[in-house]
């Protein structure tokens, strides 16, 4: 790691905050909605997603449950992913964010890189009040699908807006799959955050950072090292 650092880009889901706390949060204001349009217990229904999900993983929970309960119809489904996704946030950072960030502030530029619906991903920035915190802000919705990591393309417009090179540049994210391959190839040096959904998946050759944290505050201990 150089000691010329002046830019830190984070990722968001799992990164800053557990994304399974935002997944839990929809599905309550799923079973709301449903306790409220079909009279269906909202904790039963709630207990009934959870299972689903730990069961198959994500996808057609929404149908499977609606199966369970003989209400099945596509047009519902849809209603209760738009619930899902529109809904107010109940989440919350992990530990030491905040400090983190704050700190980071006085000496860095800061830039936020998330994936995912543009609108959903706001709603997710806005619940956890971190708007201030960052200098710049992308998500990479806005500027298409094929733009989304592991595309260099949201790398290359943050290291433009700021006009800082790759080599004083950092990038923070937690997903083995997708977060550090294009940031790799523009010369960014890179942190993984062990932390939600992919915690223990160990990363195929080329496709893991520079560095491991088990915790974000690690950041600044790394930062000071180099």
């Amino acid at each position: 790691m150089q000691k010329d650092i002046k830019l830190l880009i984070f990722d968001l889901d799992d990164t800053l905050y557990l994304e399974k706390s935002f997944v839990k949060s929809g599905f309550l204001s799923v079973a709301k909605y449903l306790e409220k349009n079909f009279r269906i217990e909202k904790k039963e229904l709630f207990k009934v997603f959870l299972k689903l999900l730990e069961k198959q993983g994500r996808g057609k929970i929404f149908d499977n449950a609606l199966k369970k309960y003989n209400l099945y119809d596509k047009k519902l489904v849809q209603e209760l992913i738009q619930v899902y996704r529109t809904h107010k946030p109940n989440i919350k950072l992990y530990s030491g964010v905040t400090n983190l960030l704050k700190s980071l502030k006085k000496k860095y530029k800061l830039a936020l890189l998330t994936d995912g619906l543009g609108y959903v991903q706001r709603n997710k920035v806005k619940a956890l009040k971190i708007e201030k915190f960052f200098d710049l802000i992308i998500y990479t919705d806005d500027y298409g699908r094929n733009n989304f990591k592991p595309s260099i393309y949201p790398f290359k417009k943050v290291l433009k807006y700021f006009n800082i090179t790759p080599g004083s540049s950092i990038y923070v994210g937690d997903d083995p799959y997708k977060d550090f391959v294009g940031a790799k190839k523009l010369g960014i040096k890179t942190i993984r955050v062990l932390k939600g959904r992919y915690e223990k998946i160990r990363a195929r050759r080329n496709f893991g950072a520079d560095y491991n944290v088990r915790e974000i505050a690690e950041i600044k201990k790394l930062l000071k090292k180099y």
